[in-house]
């Protein structure tokens, strides 16, 4: 599992995805509109389990993840350690 932090700089919808190394959407994780703020405590991050949208846990490796937020987009990437 992991948290990812984030900053608004306004208010704004914010959506995250989560890709493994082929590209392939394996997840998205949906925030809904939230204020302009530092997203950065545990409790206000954007948490991943580690699973798939089928519930299935992922294997361990590189992974990317997208952050939206309105018209705002990056990707970075991500190794998932066991």
């Amino acid at each position: 599992e992991t948290w990812i932090p984030f900053q608004l700089a306004q208010d704004t919808t914010v959506t995250a995805r989560i890709y493994d190394v082929t590209g392939k959407q394996i997840r998205m994780i949906e925030l809904g509109h939230l204020p302009a703020g530092n997203y950065v405590e545990s409790n206000r991050t954007i948490y991943w389990d580690g699973k798939t949208q089928d519930g299935e846990q992922v294997s361990p490796g590189t992974y990317f993840y997208q952050v939206q937020a309105g018209s705002y987009s990056e990707t970075r990437k991500m190794l998932i350690l066991k």
